[in-house]
């Protein structure tokens, strides 16, 4: 039975078709903040069979990435055997 993940952007994604969801860092829209300090955001990323890689959704924190990351591997998990 196929999954369907729906990402932070509106995209929809075949579950069947990614091999390696995992959390980067990301300073490509990193900005300064209102002290000039520049942080990086981190985006949890799947890659798909020919190498693609899919930006599925955007966090502020390392551990809200990991957080998220987590929740869908349960989900995951819990549907593993649905009907």
């Amino acid at each position: 039975m196929a999954k369907t993940i729906a990402t932070q952007y509106g995209e929809f994604l075949n579950y069947d078709n990614l091999v390696k969801i995992g959390i980067e860092m990301n300073w490509d829209d990193a900005e300064p903040d209102e002290d000039g300090i520049i942080t990086p955001d981190y985006e949890m990323i799947g890659t798909d069979t020919s190498g693609n890689q899919i930006p599925m959704g955007n966090y502020k924190t390392p551990e809200e990435a990991e957080a998220a990351l987590k929740d869908l591997h349960d989900w995951l998990a819990m549907e593993a055997y649905a009907v």
